[in-house]
């Protein structure tokens, strides 16, 4: 059996997944909400009860060990947990430390939004130590591609490396937008220079955002700016650039953006004022 806590955007077509791959599942959400064909537990302790691997799909560190804290009741020995949520390897450290030894964990944080969680089209990235990652096998590709990053904490460390880059690279398109807007050159021309750069990828992408507006939520802005300021909080290189990103994110979220999808931030960098000679 395997045990699913927390039911966010990304958690409820995860679930789903394993419930069309044919495994038993239960499920635990602090808001309930219903997993056609997975069995709802009241509390995390009794969703874990008799599961060989449990999943964790939360929204931050709190969160996990929060939620961790109140299944160790029920977990087995024997059992695995696989924490798939974006809280950095330090906090992977402190979750096996909260774990019986008897208890695997695998780190296994994933790249991709709400349709792919649907599709099983993720890139998932999985840490840990050989014997664990055998253990879950079989299940993690019902999630998407499986890249094993390393030993334990290298899937979320992987993971902050990427977002650094990724979320740092969009902040950065929706300044230089804002950024041509107060210099007077179209959008749409922008772009289409753009479209002849290596940044092209990512242009076109975002492009329809760009002059449209933002898109329904898939990675919500308050999630971008934590996994940000877990990228930009630890030891190591010093990334001035994302922690620029992560500075212009935290006061998209202090004006109420929070909860919108990461592309809120175009928007918020034209009205913020991002002109020659401002930040």
């Amino acid at each position: 059996m395997i045990a699913f806590l927390g039911l966010g955007r990304m958690g409820v077509p995860m679930a789903g997944r394993l419930v069309t791959a044919g495994h038993k599942v239960a499920v635990w959400n602090r808001t309930p909400r219903d997993v056609p064909g997975a069995e709802a537990a009241p509390s995390p302790a009794e969703a874990v009860a008799g599961a060989d691997i449990v999943i964790t799909m939360l929204s931050d560190p709190d969160a996990v060990f929060e939620v961790v804290r109140a299944a160790l009741p029920g977990l087995r020995p024997g059992s695995a947990l696989v924490e798939m949520s974006t809280i950095g390897p330090d906090a992977v450290r402190r979750l096996r430390g909260l774990l019986p030894e008897a208890v695997g964990l695998v780190d296994a944080p994933v790249l991709g939004s709400v349709g792919p969680a649907a599709e099983g089209t993720l890139v998932v990235l999985a840490g840990g130590l050989r014997e664990d990652l055998d253990r879950v096998a079989d299940v993690l590709p019902v999630f998407g591609t499986v890249h094993e990053a390393g030993g334990p904490g290298a899937g979320a460390s992987t993971k902050l490396a990427v977002m650094s880059m990724v979320v740092t690279a969009q902040v950065n398109l929706a300044e230089t937008l804002a950024y041509a807007d107060a210099l007077g050159v179209g959008r749409t021309a922008l772009l289409d220079v753009l479209g002849a750069t290596p940044l092209a990828a990512l242009a076109e992408r975002l492009r329809p955002v760009a002059e449209s507006g933002p898109f329904e939520t898939r990675y919500a802005l308050g999630l971008a700016a934590k996994d940000l300021r877990l990228a930009t909080e630890g030891p190591g290189v010093v990334q001035s650039v994302a922690a620029a990103a992560r500075d212009r994110l935290a006061e998209a979220v202090a004006a109420g953006l929070a909860g919108e999808d990461l592309t809120a931030v175009f928007p918020f960098a034209a009205s913020a004022g991002s002109a020659p000679g401002q930040g």
